[in-house]
């Protein structure tokens, strides 16, 4: 016999937002389907790493994450 858990997953809208040196320059939002909050905040910054946005080439480079939506 297994035991089998069901963790219902909710659809976030997380903004990413990209800034250099403290000046934002662009956001990006992602649709993101976690168990809760934190783990959407996560997943939508690890996505970040691949836009266009996340360039080496940018000095000071930060990323912060906001939660605008979430749907049940």
């Amino acid at each position: 016999m297994h035991a089998s858990s069901h963790i219902d997953l909710r659809t976030f809208t997380v903004d990413v937002e990209f800034s250099s040196g403290g000046e934002p320059y662009a956001t990006e939002s992602y649709t993101v389907e976690a168990a809760d909050w934190y783990r959407a905040h996560r997943d939508a910054l690890e996505m970040s790493v691949s836009s266009p946005y996340d360039n080496v080439r940018i000095p000071n480079l930060t990323r912060r994450a906001t939660m605008r939506a979430a749907k049940d």
